[in-house]
């Protein structure tokens, strides 16, 4: 018996070994190996379908936000648009309410005025004519003499001018 020639009953008790080891290993090893890479596939394979889903769930968010941003961005402007639009009208109304204000105090600023300058008018005119009866009550007084007949023409001079200046 060499090695490279093997005998017949080396050959039937290494194959009765064999087939031994492999129903044992088939009965208590290859099955739970098999259950396990199977298990193992299974998780690989759902992992990869959580990924792919997670990839779609995650492309799927993004275009969600950048939908989002660009109606965020539309609605800024229209809210931008709109507070410019409210401060204009805001602005022309409070310049027409002032400008209505300053027609008021214009106009009775010029009504004052004239009731002041006709009473300004009124007082000049009256000192105007005390101080001409004045001056000429003075004058009189120094030019005329004692003489009755200078008197009595004072006296119906005035009662001539008295009823005309009582007249309204």
């Amino acid at each position: 018996m060499t090695l490279i020639t093997p005998d017949f009953g080396i050959i039937f008790w290494q194959t009765i070994t064999f087939l031994v080891v492999l129903l044992v290993l088939s009965k208590f090893a290859w099955r739970p190996i098999l259950a396990i890479l199977k298990a193992r596939e299974d998780a690989v394979a759902h992992a990869v379908y959580k990924i792919t889903e997670a990839k779609v769930l995650t492309k799927q968010l993004e275009d969600d936000r950048t939908k989002l941003m660009e109606e965020a961005h539309l609605e800024r402007e229209r809210i931008i648009g709109e507070a410019l639009v409210t401060q204009r009208a805001i602005i022309d109304q409070a310049h027409r309410e002032a400008l209505v204000v300053k027609e008021r105090l214009l106009a009775e600023a010029k009504v004052a005025i004239t009731r002041e300058e006709e009473r300004a008018l009124e007082t000049v005119k009256a000192n105007v004519g005390l101080l001409v009866v004045q001056i000429a009550e003075k004058l009189l007084v120094k030019e005329l003499s004692q003489d009755p007949s200078q008197w009595a023409l004072i006296e119906r001079l005035m009662a001539n001018q008295l009823p005309n200046a009582c007249k309204p």
